[in-house]
């Protein structure tokens, strides 16, 4: 019987707010980025995450899986309609071996499953690509080396989304104050969080300057400048009691700026996955000589290799298998240095690879209250490492 472990409990830490200044260093002298994603914020209470059965905590790397273990993860996989199950558990396989990741092998497959259902070839709307569902800033920081398809498109989609994140908490808190929801002091509270988090994502942006104009980095400063600006200017009508007025007119504005970022978003990233997926369709044609749609279908792991060549490693399956392993435990020690103990480890490692620092610092916090798609993959990924870890003989 085989037993993963991999998950190392971290004691004493004791607020949210740890997890506000772990995690990544912050970027050089700015007057202050980020901005919250209200988008992402569905009703509900805060989530804690479903509390399932970890692996027991370990800093030893996880065993490989045998031939016989790899043969029936990758049958149940198939079962469920994984592509090219067998090759996906050797690549993932192989690359956590090769790693000594303490992440095991299950918890990875899991990841690649629920993101695509192993197609190495899908490209998200928002752009993400490759088997684990990527973006260029993610691949770039984790030092995966390959080509990228990096266009206009995509660094203004994705500053947007970033810089938005900060007016996006200051029009939350100024609508709880306003439908009654939080207390002056609460309000307060919550202000002090936003600005702990303005500048969580940033250090995106700073990655994908090298392949941006100087006219990406000066807009990141103008909006990081406005967003200090709004928190700043919230805290003086808290601190003034609110005036409801006064707070119905900065509401208004704050709206309008978040939807004109949001609109930016949406149709910048909308464009970028349009253009990649007609670039990844171009060199198909060009190197195979067929119909995209077919070598897509029957060529995928060929086809994913020519394609990480020429146009974005994050098609290619060994590249993209290699990126999984390093992301999962970048996000597997975010949520460490956040406090976060053993039983929840897990699930917010998930969350974190799926809904990324920036949103789930403002849902532990309390600024986001929900994100629907996060809460669903906090449960389908570890219920997913568990099934594959059962077929395989590990747990029983």
């Amino acid at each position: 019987m085989r037993h993963n472990k991999w998950i190392i409990a971290l004691a004493g830490v004791p607020a949210a707010l740890a997890f506000l200044t772990t995690g990544t260093t912050p970027p050089t002298p700015l007057p202050a980025p980020s901005a919250v994603e209200a988008a992402a914020t569905s009703e509900g209470a805060p989530v804690t995450g479903p509390v399932l059965s970890s692996p027991e905590p370990a800093e030893t790397p996880a065993p490989p899986l045998s031939a016989a273990e790899r043969a029936r993860m990758a049958a149940e996989l198939q079962r469920l309609k994984t592509r090219d199950a067998k090759q996906l558990v050797e690549v993932v396989s192989q690359a956590a071996e090769e790693a000594g990741s303490v992440v095991p092998p299950s918890f990875l497959l899991a990841i690649a499953h629920t993101e695509t259902h192993g197609d190495v070839l899908a490209v998200s709307p928002a752009g993400a690509a490759g088997l684990a569902q990527a973006t260029p800033a993610a691949f770039m920081m984790e030092g995966v080396e390959g080509p990228l398809f990096i266009t206009n498109d995509y660094l203004m989609g994705t500053r947007a989304y970033i810089m938005k994140k900060p007016l996006g908490d200051a029009l939350n808190i100024t609508e709880r104050v306003l439908d009654g929801e939080a207390t002056l002091p609460q309000a307060l509270e919550l202000l002090e969080t936003a600005r702990a988090l303005r500048r969580v994502g940033v250090e995106e942006l700073e990655a994908l300057a090298p392949r941006a104009p100087e006219l990406f980095m000066q807009r990141v400063r103008a909006a990081d400048a406005r967003n200090e600006q709004a928190l700043d200017e919230l805290g003086r009508l808290l601190s003034e009691g609110a005036p409801r007025q006064a707070l119905d007119g900065f509401r208004e504005g704050l709206q309008s700026e978040f939807d004109a970022a949001m609109d930016e978003q949406q149709v910048r990233w909308m464009r970028y996955a349009e253009a990649l997926k007609a670039e990844r369709d171009r060199v198909l044609r060009a190197h195979f000589g067929q119909d995209p749609a077919k070598v897509m279908a029957q060529r995928r792991y060929e086809a994913g290799e020519v394609l990480g060549a020429k146009l974005d490693a994050r098609f290619s399956p060994t590249k993209m298998a290699l990126f999984l392993t390093r992301h999962l435990e970048t996000k597997r020690q975010q949520a460490l240095e956040a406090g976060i103990g053993a039983d929840e480890l897990e699930v917010w490692t998930a969350a974190l690879y799926n809904g990324g620092r920036v949103n789930v610092l403002r849902l532990r916090s309390g600024l986001i209250r929900s994100i629907r798609e996060t809460r669903d993959y906090m449960k389908k990924v570890p219920e997913m490492r568990q099934r594959l870890e059962r077929v395989a003989g590990a747990t029983g």
